[in-house]
C-alpha cells in the first residue's frame, strides 16, 4: 500500500515541546496515523521532521493510497474551516524563568462570533432575504457544533487535540499558576457552520412554525414559561440541586493500552456518586445543543494533545467542568431535563449504554422541542420582538467586548505581578540590603541596631515582591477563570438570535403567501401561535442569563476585592513589622 499524501491549506505553527509540527502552505506531508485524536493527525514532512498538526488545515480530498497530489493546491471549504489559524485561547501560562511546574488550560478552536452582529449584516440565503431587506437581522458565521463523535474507545476521547489551535504550556514558578488569555477567543469544543437559515431549518425550526413535526410524548417533561415584572421567564425549578465534579483520578483499561481521567460526580439531591470521563462530557454536550436550540448551553473546556495527565492540567480542566456543570444545574430547563439527569445518574455501563441509546433517539429534540412548552397565550407584536432582540443584540456585543477587555486587563496585571511588581519590591529589598551590608562595616555596638533594621527591611520588601508574584492564584486567576466562561456563554447568543431571525422571517414569508391566496388567515393564525412559542423561549433564555448575569459578577467582584483587600492588608502588617525594627536604633 502506498504512503497517503496530502496538501496544507493554512499554516500552522507548532509547539515542539507538544510534539506538533509546523506546516507551511503548499507543503506536502505524509500521513503517519490518524488515529491520533478528535482533529488531529500525525505526519512527517520532506524534510523529515515529523510530528501532530490539525486535520483541518490540510486539504483531505488530495489524500489517497499512493495517488499523486495535483500541483494546484485546492481551495479551503469554508463551511468547514474559515482559513486563520487559530492560537490557543487560554493557557495558563508565566512569562518568568522557567521552572518546575507547568499548568496548561484547554482552548478555543471555534470562531469567537459574540463580536459580530448577527442583526447588522446581509441575509446569505436569497430566500428570505426579499422579505428581510428592510429590517436590521442579518447572517453572520456560525460557531454551531455538528454530529456527535461515536469514537467511544478514541484514545484521545477524554483529553485529545485541540482542533485548529496550538496549546502551549509553558513553564511557571514552582509555587505560582497564573493564567494568559486571548481576550478575542472563547474556549469550548463547537463547531463552524456558515449558513444559520441551513442550521434553523435543519434542527426543526420551520418545521416546527409549519406545524410539520410529531409531537409524541410531548405531555411529558413539561417546560413552562411565565411572565414577570421583568419579562418573561422559564418557570422555577421545582427541586434545585447542586453537583460536586471532585477527585480526578487516572484510570486505564485494555492492560493499560488505554488510559483516560475519571471525575466523580455526587449531586446533593441523592448524594450518589457517578464516574465520568470527559467523554461523557462531551456526549451530553452535544445531546443539549441538538435538543435545546434557544438554550445557551456554554462550550467545554477544549481537548488536550499533550500534558493531559499532569497534575496541573487536571485539576484546572476539574475547575472548569464545575463550572459547566454548575451553569447546567443551575438551569431551570436542563437541570430537569431527562438527559441531564440521566447523565448524573446512570450508575453502570450498561445503564448508561442503555440511557444513551434511548437518549439518542428522543424524538422531542430541536423543533419537536417546542411542543413540551407551555407558553403565555398572548400574541407578541413584531415590532416589540425586534425591539427585544435589537436590544439584547447591543448588550451582547457591548458584554462581550467588556468580557475581553477585562481579561486582557487582568491578564496584564498578572504578567506585572509575576513580572515586574516582584523584580521592582525586590530590587528595592536589595538596596535596603546592600546599604545594611555597608553600615556592617562599622562594627561598633551603637551602629548594629541599624544595620539590623535595614537588613529587615530588605527581607520585607523580598517578601513583599513574593506575595506580588503568588496573589494571582488568589484573585486574579479566579476572575480570569470565571468571566472566561462568560466568554463562552455568549459566544452561543449568535445562533439563538439567528434562530429568532429566521422565525420572523418565516413568519413574514407566510404573511406574503396569505396575499397570494396561497395560505389561508386561520393558517396563518397558527404559524403565529407557533412563532410565539420559540419567542417566548427566547426571551425567557435571554432573562435567566440578566439574572445569572448579576448573581455571578457579583460574586466575582466580591471575591476579587476581598482578596485584593487581604493582600494589601498582609503587605501593610509586613511593612509595620519592619518599621518597629527602628523603635531600637
Amino acid at each position: 500500500m502506498g504512503e497517503e499524501k496530502v496538501r496544507v491549506l493554512y499554516d500552522f505553527e507548532g509547539v515542539a515541546e507538544n510534539g506538533e509540527l509546523t506546516i507551511y502552505t503548499d507543503e506536502i506531508i505524509t500521513i503517519l496515523r490518524k488515529d491520533v485524536g478528535e482533529g488531529w493527525w500525525e505526519g512527517q514532512n520532506d524534510r523529515g521532521e515529523a510530528g501532530y498538526f490539525p486535520s483541518a488545515y490540510v486539504d483531505s480530498e488530495t489524500s489517497g493510497s499512493g495517488g499523486a497530489v495535483t500541483d494546484t493546491p485546492p481551495a479551503a471549504d469554508s463551511s468547514y474551516f474559515n482559513g486563520s489559524q487559530d492560537a490557543s485561547a487560554t493557557t495558563y501560562a508565566q512569562e518568568s524563568a522557567p521552572a518546575a511546574d507547568q499548568w496548561s488550560d484547554p482552548s478555543s478552536q471555534y470562531q469567537n462570533t459574540a463580536a459580530t452582529d448577527p442583526w447588522d449584516q446581509g441575509v446569505a440565503n436569497t430566500a428570505y432575504s426579499s422579505s428581510y431587506g428592510q429590517d436590521s437581522w442579518g447572517d453572520t458565521t456560525s460557531a454551531q457544533a455538528g454530529g456527535q463523535d461515536e469514537g467511544w474507545d478514541d484514545d484521545w476521547d477524554d483529553d485529545g487535540a485541540s482542533t485548529g489551535s496550538s496549546t502551549a504550556t509553558t513553564p511557571t514558578s514552582p509555587t505560582t499558576k497564573t493564567m494568559s488569555y486571548d481576550a478575542n477567543k472563547s474556549g469550548g469544543t463547537m463547531r463552524k457552520s456558515l449558513n444559520r437559515f441551513s442550521m434553523f431549518v435543519k434542527s426543526g425550526g420551520e418545521a416546527f412554525i409549519l406545524g410539520t413535526t410529531k409531537s409524541a410524548g410531548s405531555s411529558q417533561n413539561r417546560v413552562s414559561v411565565t411572565e414577570t415584572q421583568d419579562g418573561w421567564s422559564w418557570g422555577p425549578d421545582p427541586a434545585p440541586y447542586k453537583v460536586s465534579v471532585a477527585d480526578p483520578t487516572k484510570a486505564s483499561k485494555m492492560k493499560g493500552l488505554k488510559s483516560f481521567i475519571t471525575y466523580q460526580l455526587t449531586p446533593d439531591n441523592t448524594n450518589k456518586t457517578v464516574s465520568r470521563r470527559y467523554k461523557h462530557f462531551d456526549w451530553l454536550y452535544e445531546r443539549l445543543i441538538e435538543k435545546f436550540t434557544t438554550i445557551a448551553v456554554p462550550p467545554l473546556p477544549e481537548k488536550q494533545v499533550t500534558g493531559r495527565y499532569e497534575e496541573n492540567f487536571v485539576e484546572g480542566r476539574r475547575q472548569q467542568l464545575q463550572l459547566w456543570v454548575d451553569r447546567m444545574s443551575r438551569h431551570p430547563v436542563v437541570a430537569q431535563s431527562e438527559v441531564f439527569q440521566f447523565f448524573l445518574q446512570s450508575p453502570s455501563d450498561k445503564t448508561w449504554k442503555d440511557g444513551k441509546r434511548r437518549a439518542e433517539k428522543d424524538p422531542l429534540v430541536g423543533g419537536a422541542f417546542f411542543h413540551t412548552v407551555e407558553a403565555p397565550q398572548a400574541r407578541l407584536p413584531a415590532a416589540r420582538i425586534d425591539t427585544n432582540m435589537e436590544n439584547f443584540n447591543r448588550f451582547q456585543k457591548s458584554m462581550d467586548d467588556g468580557v475581553k477587555n477585562l481579561l486582557a486587563v487582568a491578564a496584564e496585571s498578572t504578567k506585572k505581578h509575576m513580572g515586574g511588581f516582584k523584580r521592582e519590591y525586590q530590587r528595592v529589598g536589595e538596596a535596603f540590603t546592600k546599604l545594611g551590608t555597608t553600615f556592617d562595616l562599622d562594627k561598633k555596638p551603637s551602629s548594629k541596631p541599624l544595620t539590623n533594621a535595614l537588613w529587615k527591611t530588605g527581607a520585607a520588601y523580598f517578601e513583599i515582591g513574593k506575595m506580588f508574584e503568588e496573589q494571582p492564584q488568589h484573585d486574579l486567576n479566579e476572575l480570569m477563570l470565571k468571566v472566561d466562561e462568560y466568554k463562552g456563554i455568549l459566544s452561543t447568543f449568535p445562533d439563538i438570535l439567528q434562530s429568532m431571525k429566521g422565525t420572523m422571517t418565516k413568519v413574514r414569508d407566510c404573511q406574503r403567501m396569505v396575499g397570494e391566496g396561497k395560505m389561508s388567515d386561520e393558517e396563518l393564525e397558527e404559524v403565529g401561535v407557533r412563532a410565539d412559542v420559540i419567542t417566548y423561549t427566547t426571551l425567557a433564555e435571554i432573562q435567566h442569563f440578566h439574572e445569572m448575569r448579576v448573581v455571578d459578577f457579583k460574586d466575582i467582584a466580591q471575591h476579587f476585592l476581598k482578596e485584593q483587600i487581604e493582600f494589601y492588608g498582609k503587605i501593610k502588617t509586613t511593612l509595620e513589622e519592619s518599621l518597629k525594627n527602628y523603635d531600637n536604633v
